[in-house]
């Protein structure tokens, strides 16, 4: 049976709890990650062949020499990051590592994923995957940016928007396909690429439309859980809490704030 919707009440009161003393930071790698190993590695596929017997065979691969293997480090601890150049690779490994024979169709618009690998050689082992592409299929002109320095940028801020998932997830117990978690993981992106937060980059990212109260873009994907005539009543929410954000963010900035402190402040404020 379905699970009936929920109400933007409801909704917007979503928020996480940050433990009651900090832990020692970042935390312990998970057990799995030694299997790993801790070099980063060019040209995966044989990699994944020899380390954990998965057959890349099945599958036509674009751009398989430039498929890499990097560690990146968390206040969680580290994780594994598996970045492609090209999307049908992205879709293949994302289906190499729930164990599927067939490449999983993701839209072009998907180019990360936090996997919790399916695979039997490497069941429950976390994965983040990365392909190459304009963050949430923002064109750079709408950033006042060239075309180069917003696919840098875009790699920055979708590596440091998983990790901060991530990070509620070790930390406070819960990593959702929600609003708060995508403004947390987009804000801590933003500042990480940019220096900064800005609520009008913000609003371009989700595809909010403030003169309208509606949404064309992201933002619309996170709300599914809410009923339909109750949409909009998020998207005005969260418009209307992103400037307060910014001036808030900003001061945070100013004083010097962790990224702990960054996340606390995010994560543990609900939306209504």
């Amino acid at each position: 049976m379905a699970k009936e919707l929920m109400h933007a009440a409801e909704y917007l009161r979503h928020i996480y709890t940050a433990p009651a003393e900090v832990p020692a930071l970042p935390l312990a790698d998970e057990e799995y990650l030694a299997a790993w190993g801790s070099s980063d590695v060019t040209g995966v596929l044989p990699f994944l062949q020899d380390q954990f017997h998965i057959d890349t065979k099945g599958f036509t691969w674009e751009k398989p020499a430039e498929i890499r293997l990097i560690f990146t480090g968390t206040l969680a601890g580290r994780l594994p990051v598996i970045c492609t150049s090209a999307h049908p690779d992205f879709c293949n490994l994302a289906s190499l590592l729930n164990g599927r024979p067939e490449a999983m169709p993701y839209p072009s618009t998907v180019n990360a994923c936090m996997m919790q690998a399916r695979d039997k050689r490497i069941y429950h082992h976390r994965v983040l995957l990365m392909n190459a592409a304009p963050y949430s299929n923002v064109a750079a002109e709408r950033l006042g940016l060239t075309a180069a320095d917003w696919l840098e940028k875009s790699g920055v801020l979708r590596l440091r928007h998983e990790c901060a998932h991530y990070e509620t997830l070790r930390l406070f117990g819960g990593m959702q396909n929600h609003a708060l978690d995508e403004i947390t993981a987009d804000a801590m992106g933003q500042i990480a690429a940019f220096g900064d937060f800005s609520a009008r980059r913000q609003r371009i990212l989700f595809g909010l439309q403030p003169e309208t109260g509606q949404c064309d873009g992201r933002l619309t994907f996170y709300t599914q859980k809410v009923i339909a005539a109750e949409r909009p009543v998020i998207y005005r929410r969260v418009d209307e809490w992103l400037d307060p954000l910014e001036q808030e963010l900003r001061q945070a900035l100013t004083e010097k704030k962790c990224d702990y402190e960054l996340l606390c402040l995010l994560a543990g404020r609900p939306l209504l």
